[in-house]
Formats: C-alpha cells, structure tokens, sequence
C-alpha cells in the first residue's frame, strides 16, 4: 500500500515562487522527502525564463512531458531527461514554444547510487512490473 496517493483533482497549480520571466505555473505533487523525491509540473509558456540557479543539497532530475525545453541553450524535446548533482550551478532553463516538464528534487539519499540489479535483469529478460 502507498503512503501517499494524490488524483489530478487534488493538484492546484501556481505562480512559480522563483525568480524568473514570462508566464510559468508550478503544480507540486509531493512536498515531504519521507515519501521519495519531491514532484513538481511546471508548465512554461512560450518565452518563459528560468535563470541559472543551484538548488543546495538537493539533487534535480527533469523530464521533458511536452514542448520543447531549452536548457543552457540545448534543445530537448519529450522523452528527454536532464540530471544535475546537489549544489551545481544549471540553467537557464527557456522555452521559445512552450513546454511541460517533470521535475524530482532528491535530498540524503542523492549522494548515493542506487542498486537497480534486480529491475535491470527483469528489464533484459522482457518482464514488466
């Protein structure tokens, strides 16, 4: 059984609190690191800036959902997935048409690897879970 399990219905979308340009919402789905990492939707309109920020002992994980995300001037459209290490300097992050993004802040853990042995065998093997 899940800790915690949250319906589109139950997720509000805000003003992103951060500095940044243009118009861009954030929609938070986890906010307590006991759960796993810290979920976010940010939606950015065309135009939209997010300057280059660090985010101290928290590791950043970014998937591209929809649109085109432009990080640090690189292109990266759906299915694309950034990574950066706690405390590293990244961004800007812009949009010149607009995009949808999953973003996942880690923090204790987000020094460690993690230990995928099993799911990499059940992966090559062609199981799913």
């Amino acid at each position: 059984m899940y800790d915690q399990e949250l319906v589109a219905s139950q997720v509000k979308a805000g003003p992103l609190p951060y500095p940044h340009e243009g118009d861009i919402t954030v929609a938070i789905r986890n906010t307590n690191y006991a759960l796993g990492p810290v979920i976010a939707d940010i939606v950015m309109k065309p135009g939209s800036v997010i300057p280059a920020h660090v985010h101290e002992g928290l590791a950043e994980g970014l998937y591209v959902l929809e649109g085109e995300f432009i990080n640090e001037g690189k292109r990266h459209l759906p299915g694309t997935s950034l990574h950066v290490k706690a405390g590293k300097e990244h961004g800007p992050h812009s949009t010149d048409k607009g995009c949808k993004v999953l973003v996942l802040w880690t923090a204790g853990a987000a020094a460690q690897e993690a230990n995928l042995g099993d799911f990499k065998i059940a992966q090559a093997a062609g199981a799913t879970r």
